[in-house]
């Protein structure tokens, strides 16, 4: 089928939508004004990609992706306590993404940042807008990446701009992403780009990517070590009462329109 949306529920609880569904799969991010996922946004992301991945014959998958940050409210939960358990589907929407057994593109026309930018890592290719913004956040709200953003980073764009992004907690545009090579494409309309990129791809056909992609998910440098390092160290600063300070005061700008997540970066 084509051109279909798939998921008709609310921006909340059910964030994506899937506009195309044949040799190319599009889902979207629809996350209202907010555009923060929560937990129950990531499960359906997961659930989404593992049936398609489990086809005879997996579509390309292009996701469009406005993701501001995760929802704090959660994360506040997890430092009053809530098993971390509970965010598995995090890790499987980001790890369904990652190995994914066919090419997988990341549009990104206005922001990606915090786990956005996480998910966006996990993908073979990114094009974003020129005056697109990404990065990794975390630390202007007391923590650091927790979903393997302090790991793929580096690979794509060398340690000292994986930790100039990591320690500023500021973003880039577009512009500057494409230049280091954190994005692979720019265009002044990434989705359709994405979607014309994809169709030439579902052209070679689905086992040509197959191969391909098995070999390149081989080349990842990647360990278990680094991720449980990561982990661990996120929950560190979960903990921490400045953290739980900081996020407050991030929930109640978004409450008043004024999203922190917006604010004007240094870094070009």
């Amino acid at each position: 089928m084509s051109a279909t949306s798939e998921v008709e529920a609310g921006p909340v609880d059910h964030p994506w939508v899937v506009t195309r569904d044949d040799a190319v799969t599009v889902i979207r991010f629809e996350g209202g004004q907010r555009r923060t996922m929560g937990i129950s946004g990531a499960a359906q992301l997961a659930s989404l990609i593992d049936e398609r991945s489990t086809r005879a014959e997996p579509p390309v998958l292009v996701l469009d992706v406005s993701i501001l940050h995760a929802e704090l409210s959660e994360v506040l939960e997890m430092a009053a306590g809530r098993p971390i358990a509970d965010w598995a589907p995090w890790l499987a929407a980001i790890s369904g993404l990652e190995c994914y057994p066919s090419a997988t593109i990341v549009a990104v026309d206005d922001q990606a940042s915090c786990g956005g930018l996480e998910l966006t890592l996990a993908a073979d290719i990114r094009i974003v807008a020129p005056q697109a913004r990404l990065g990794v956040m975390e630390a202007q709200m007391g923590l650091i990446p927790g979903a393997g953003g302090t790991q793929r980073l580096p690979a794509l764009v060398g340690h000292g701009w994986a930790s100039l992004l990591c320690f500023s907690g500021e973003t880039i545009s577009g512009a500057e992403a494409h230049r280091i090579g954190l994005a692979q494409l720019l265009s002044d309309a990434p989705q359709q780009s994405a979607l014309d990129l994809a169709e030439r791809l579902a052209g070679r056909g689905p086992a040509v990517l197959a191969a391909a992609k098995q070999a390149l998910l081989a080349a990842r440098r990647t360990t278990s070590e680094g991720f449980r390092v990561e982990g661990r160290n996120f929950l560190a600063a979960v903990a921490l009462p400045t953290t739980a300070d900081t996020m407050r005061r991030w929930l109640a700008r978004q409450a008043e329109g004024d999203p922190p997540a917006k604010d004007p970066s240094p870094l070009p």
